[in-house]
């Protein structure tokens, strides 16, 4: 019993690093579409990172919808600076995801913790473009409500994904927004997370000495 408590408390001071979260889920509701080869190759929703010192995205994830053509889809998750028309530099590229497209679903990718700029605008999307050719199916997204800097962009690109880039997407800022989820933190736990974690451990070395006596 006395473990179970001391390993509450060291995920009570892991969870202290949590922060700002953006979360406009209202429940899966298709709308936008259709999102795969050979419809549309990208998808993204734009953000303003938090400008209160949580400037350090560590998840993001989005709400699909139902399959509008059956099959899987291969593609990435992505965040990059947005300049308003297009992306800027990419900040972070997942591994390739085989999305099974089964509808009302939820993709998650941990960046590992990505430092942003306090009140800049990004874009987070997915693409199949580099693996433009490989999918065969296709589906909708899920519409959500608005977040900070929030608005839904698409971009026709294909298999050149040079150009999410370099070139104007087809369009940007729209409404209904992609529901989302984008969880931030300071990157720094606070001072009673390094207490609750200092006493775990402590805790679980005693007990540990005690069954080993």
């Amino acid at each position: 019993m006395r473990v179970k408590s001391l390993l509450t408390a060291m995920f009570c001071a892991a969870t202290c690093f949590a922060g700002t979260v953006y979360n406009n889920f209202t429940g899966y509701s298709d709308y936008w579409n259709s999102l795969g080869n050979p419809n549309t190759a990208t998808y993204g929703e734009t953000f303003t990172a938090p400008n209160n010192g949580d400037n350090n995205l560590q998840t993001f994830g989005f709400y699909m919808g139902s399959p509008t053509v059956a099959g899987d889809i291969q593609l990435s998750g992505y965040i990059a600076t947005w300049t308003g028309t297009q992306a800027g530099t990419i900040l972070y590229s997942s591994p390739m995801l085989d999305y099974a497209n089964t509808g009302d679903a939820f993709l998650s990718f941990n960046t590992g913790g990505l430092s942003l700029t306090g009140g800049g605008t990004y874009i987070a999307f997915l693409s199949v473009s580099q693996y433009y050719g490989l999918s065969s199916g296709e589906t909708a997204i899920s519409q959500g409500g608005t977040i900070p800097g929030g608005g839904f962009a698409y971009y026709n690109n294909g298999g050149n994904f040079g150009a999410l880039t370099s070139s104007a997407w087809d369009s940007a800022g729209l409404s209904p927004d992609w529901a989302v989820d984008l969880e931030f933190n300071s990157g720094v736990p606070e001072p009673a997370s390094f207490i609750l974690l200092g006493a775990g451990l402590l805790g679980l070395a005693a007990v540990r000495r005690k069954l080993q006596a």
